[in-house]
């Protein structure tokens, strides 16, 4: 393992990634805005991606196939599990919220609702916060409504919000699970998921996915990533391809909003997507995946 490349690696993402959170911090932008988006998106996302290109083949002058660019030895087929793995993944999350908000009454993790009132309820507050004076009637029922957020976040969120997320994807799940893999899948991917989850520090501290608790969740995005990083690396070693980490991440960032938005009365830290639900959700997922594709190599 080149720990000099890796260092390289890791100095120039998290420089790029974090000057932009910098600027974008002390030019007063307010993180969610339109303009804070296309940063985050473009410059944030996209840092990990410039920085593997440039240590891969300007540096060190070796071929971008490595990072899962390979198309001869894709295996495509493996490509029809990531749309499954995304609806498996979702009804994991709500399960456990069912489970220990719902069944068990465990603090936080709050509690998984289809009754209409509560979402039209919601819904208003979220028109409220956006400056709009009043949310349109919803066209379907609230079950319809989250199984067509999450067929949607299965089969167009990947397509959609796959550009940005191959930015950090050929950072993560490109270069440095091609640098780590001496290390093996296990403990490689606890590294790989630190290194990802710590990332986000300066977008969680400005309030991205856990605005009630900024300073906790950066090490409860640590938590959430390692297990789903494990997913990640499940898709790019099942395809020898960086897309399909590239894609399911995309899923997961487009099915996130659908499912909490029928989650009620939970902290932001458990009862949530990226939060201990989630996380379990990824662990059994991923145990599932092992014993269902135990010795078997395609």
């Amino acid at each position: 393992m080149n720990l000099k490349k890796i260092s390289l690696f890791l100095a120039l993402a998290f420089g790029l990634s974090w000057l932009s959170a910098f600027v974008l911090y002390v030019s007063g932008i307010k993180y969610g805005s339109t303009t804070a988006t296309v940063i985050v998106a473009l410059v944030y996302m996209g840092s990990p991606a410039i920085a593997a290109l440039v240590v891969q083949k300007i540096i060190y002058k070796q071929e971008i196939k490595l990072l899962g660019f390979d198309f001869k030895q894709t295996k495509w087929k493996n490509f029809l599990w990531i749309p499954l793995l995304q609806v498996l993944f979702c009804a994991l999350t709500i399960g456990i919220i069912v489970l220990f908000g719902n069944v068990f009454n465990v603090n936080g993790f709050g509690f998984f609702s289809l009754d209409e009132g509560l979402l039209n309820t919601k819904m208003q507050e979220i028109a409220s916060a956006t400056g709009l004076s009043e949310m349109p009637k919803l066209p379907l029922s609230p079950f319809a409504l989250l199984l067509v957020s999450i067929i949607t976040s299965a089969l167009l969120g990947g397509l959609i919000n796959g550009i940005f997320t191959l930015g950090e994807e050929l950072g993560w799940r490109g270069f440095l699970y091609n640098e780590m893999m001496p290390l093996g899948f296990v403990k490689s991917n606890l590294l790989i998921g630190t290194i990802w989850g710590l990332w986000h520090a300066p977008l969680i501290l400005q309030g991205h996915n856990y605005p009630e608790h900024p300073i906790t969740g950066v090490f409860m995005m640590v938590v959430f990533c390692i297990p789903l990083g494990f997913l990640m690396s499940w898709t790019r070693e099942k395809t020898n391809s960086v897309l399909a980490p590239a894609l399911f991440h995309g899923m997961v960032n487009a099915g996130a909003g659908g499912v909490i938005l029928f989650v009620y009365e939970y902290n932001d830290l458990i009862g949530n997507i990226a939060g201990v639900a989630g996380a379990v959700a990824c662990l059994l997922l991923y145990l599932l995946l092992k014993f269902i594709f135990s010795g078997n190599k395609n």
